[in-house]
């Protein structure tokens, strides 16, 4: 489990208020997610329990890592990717630009 960004939030009304956006993870990326890994993603984006802002970086991070090894990224390895740009939001894996190297994504308001 990621450090928490938020200790007050819970399921509560948080889930309610986030249904209204909804972010869906693009063919390319769920490519290299695995599927406890897509969850925890879904997860976080519902509680908001991580900053949006470090779910999208996390998510560029591991897509462009699962490319470089061409396999899909582990929950364990997101969670870490996702540690380490709570610590240092200037974090990023070396070999791997930070660019979108795939489609983008889509928000659905």
């Amino acid at each position: 489990m990621p450090k928490s960004h938020r200790t007050d939030r819970g399921f509560g009304n948080r889930l309610v208020d986030s249904l209204l956006v909804r972010r869906i993870l693009h063919d390319c990326e769920r490519r290299y997610l695995a599927p406890e890994t897509q969850g925890r993603i879904y997860r976080y984006i519902a509680t908001e329990e991580v900053p949006l802002e470090i779910t999208e970086r996390a998510i560029q991070e591991a897509v462009s890592l699962g490319a470089l090894k061409n396999s899909a990224v582990e929950a364990p390895l997101f969670d870490a990717i996702v540690d380490a740009l709570l610590d240092d939001r200037s974090f990023e894996i070396p070999g791997s630009p930070s660019e979108k190297v795939y489609p983008s994504s889509c928000w659905i308001c």
